[in-house]
């Protein structure tokens, strides 16, 4: 039985396992996908036991890795690149390729989200204002994706200095996103990605923030995050929750791995919510 390993720090509450198992068992493909707890200074020796070991068809890479795993891996694809971090691995013999699905998942998850009028069909933003908050690897691969669409990208973090480094880093035709001050007051412009850990063990973001038309939560809970439930209790605000997004990055994952299509409604229906 061959191998599919999560790399990260926290994972204990990941929802992947019982997706992709699932999605394993639907196809009768003998594999199975396990959570690795990897300490920052265990992740080198993780992705070299991966090339020994022929049994390990690929992983998916997650906080706080995301960025660490691409400088160590063997190829890496030009979208992943681009973006500057790696969520999934594939391994072909003794070589680890990356890539990431994180951009694919926030698009999709986007494009299918039910919406009200002004906003279009399919990706609904184009010349809008849209925060982010955080400054890891599912933040990098949302700039991009706003900016390709022609959109302004403000990016908001504690640690100001990454944000800095981030925006330096990810560019669509001149344009990058700006950084700026943690909001305290005003409404966060058309919409407002959350893709910081918060909200994972029920903190609370943006507490003091008026919200605007669309709220996107990267966090994949079993339980909604407070910023899901706020949002969903605010009048004419379009909700994307965390679950989506970890829905189609994963099946994108499973295909790279797999080489085959992703049984995604069994998938949707191994996640503990409705998506």
């Amino acid at each position: 039985m061959s191998q599919v390993w999560l790399i990260g720090r926290p994972v204990a509450h990941s929802l992947s396992p019982a997706m992709h198992n699932a999605a394993f068992a639907k196809l009768g493909l003998p594999h199975r996908y396990e959570a690795k707890e990897t300490a920052d200074d265990q992740l080198a020796a993780t992705l070299d036991r991966m090339r020994r070991e022929g049994d390990v068809l690929g992983a998916n890479v997650t906080i706080p890795h995301k960025e660490t795993a691409l400088r160590l891996l063997d190829e890496v694809d030009d979208e992943a690149r681009r973006i500057g971090a790696v969520n999934t691995i594939v391994s072909r013999g003794a070589r680890l390729i990356g890539y990431n699905t994180d951009k694919h998942g926030f698009e999709k998850a986007l494009e299918t989200q039910p919406r009200r009028a002004p906003w279009r069909d399919g990706f609904p933003f184009e010349g809008a204002r849209v925060l982010i908050l955080g400054a890891g690897g599912a933040a990098r691969a949302c700039a991009l994706s706003l900016l390709e669409h022609d959109n302004t990208v403000d990016l908001a973090n504690r640690d100001t200095a990454r944000a800095e480094g981030l925006a330096r880093s990810i560019e669509v035709d001149g344009r990058h996103p700006q950084v700026v001050a943690w909001p305290k007051g005003p409404e966060p412009g058309d919409a407002v990605v959350n893709a910081t850990p918060l909200g994972l063990n029920g903190e609370e973001v943006l507490e003091d923030v008026q919200l605007p038309k669309w709220v996107i939560d990267l966090v994949p809970t079993a339980a909604e995050t407070p910023l899901v439930k706020r949002a969903k209790a605010t009048d004419n605000v379009t909700v994307v929750d965390g679950l989506s997004m970890l829905l189609y990055q994963a099946a994108r994952s499973f295909e790279l791995w797999t080489g085959v299509p992703a049984p995604i409604e069994v998938m949707r229906a191994a996640l503990p919510r409705s998506v």
